[in-house]
């Protein structure tokens, strides 16, 4: 039986995306009720801080910096011990690595901590790996949300979720400057949609003439204008200009200059949110706001869209369109769906993203029923 008293240091360890980084803010909520006074800090990539900043159940965030691979042996071994002696000092009671990952591990063992959760790691990475922890994990079950997969560790420990809602915090200065922005494009709150259409990895993006005929209907169905963002990647502004080549109606477009925090306020502050699988579409739902989720050859039984008025993962089956109370999930409903795989025959595309307009139109139909049912 764990004596809460004694614990008055955590660390959480999420090395990983920033959408799964987003998704551990139901964890870090409940260790804040189970442990009121305890120090709470996470550890995690950089570039994925921002998900977990301004979080009231936080105190402080460790950061791996990626970028130090690029660098020599000397300067990576110097900036690595320094984190890890960071850590040390800390003198946690606890710590959580959510995920198999060696770093994660290492980080783990030198933290010093009395009790040490991980996940087993099936026998990847560095030999003797699993010993480090004084509680193991199994894999968790192939069809467990996310969300519910990092609140196992609460069970472990023999503690109970008491809620499940997804948070994204970002300074009220934030979503002024957007209003300020928005009003400059010539649009109001809650009169236009966020659309993030595009990602890092292509296999995850629908042909753009079927994205721009969805955005298109959609705009002329609610009479509302998309605003469209994406990275200042050249692969995916080039995707954002193509798909809006297609494009008839007149959408509003943001290149390359929006922050995780000011996506964040751009979606409160919108009608609803269509993006593909994404760490953008996991802020907009963590927001409350309605989203038309599009997934490809990923599970939508790990990654959908977390509905917060729910308290169990919805999505229940394998694959083709499912519905939230507030949000909807388009996949296609071909049997090699999901495959996990970053698409078809090593071409980094996905047939499976290539619906039929007849399918979109039906899609289309039913998301805007779910808003009006709002």
């Amino acid at each position: 039986m764990l004596d809460k008293t004694k614990i008055k240091s955590i660390l959480v360890i999420k090395m990983r995306n920033i959408g799964d980084v987003l998704l551990t803010s139901p964890l870090f909520a409940n260790l804040r009720l189970h442990f009121p006074e305890a120090r709470i800090c996470a550890l995690v990539n950089s570039g994925t801080g921002e998900m977990l900043t301004d979080n009231p159940d936080i105190d402080h965030i460790h950061i791996y910096d990626r970028s130090v691979k690029k660098e020599s042996w000397i300067k990576r071994v110097n900036t690595e011990f320094r984190l890890l002696a960071g850590i040390r000092k800390e003198h946690f009671d606890l710590v959580i690595n959510l995920t198999e990952g060696d770093r994660g591990a290492v980080a783990a063992l030198l933290s010093g901590a009395r009790i040490r959760l991980g996940v087993n790691s099936l026998n990847r990475g560095f030999r003797g790996k699993d010993k480090i922890y004084t509680t193991l994990l199994p894999q968790p079950p192939i069809e467990m949300h996310a969300v519910d997969q990092n609140l196992r560790f609460l069970s472990a420990l023999g503690l109970k979720a008491v809620h499940k809602r997804v948070s994204f915090k970002f300074p009220e200065s934030v979503k002024r400057d957007i209003l300020s922005r928005l009003e400059t494009s010539g649009l109001e709150p809650k009169k236009f949609y966020h659309a993030h259409v595009t990602s890092r990895w292509m296999f995850k993006t629908m042909p753009p003439a079927k994205m721009a005929f969805l955005l298109d209907t959609l705009s002329e169905r609610t009479g509302l204008k998309a605003v469209l963002e994406a990275a200042p990647i050249p692969k995916e502004l080039d995707y954002l200009h193509s798909v809006l080549s297609f494009c008839r109606y007149p959408h509003v477009t943001w290149e390359g200059d929006v922050s995780l925090k000011e996506l964040g306020a751009l979606s409160s502050l919108a009608q609803f949110h269509v993006g593909i699988d994404s760490a953008p579409m996991h802020i907009a739902a963590a927001l409350d706001v309605h989203v038309l989720g599009i997934f490809g050859p990923l599970p939508v039984s790990n990654w959908g869209p977390w509905d917060n008025s729910q308290n169990t993962n919805p999505y229940q089956l394998p694959r083709g369109i499912q519905t939230t109370g507030r949000h909807m999930v388009l996949q296609s409903s071909l049997p090699c769906v999901p495959c996990h795989r970053d698409g078809c025959n090593g071409s980094k595309k996905s047939d499976c993203l290539d619906f039929s307009f007849e399918e979109l139109d039906h899609v289309i139909t039913t998301f805007i029923q779910i808003l009006k049912n709002e």
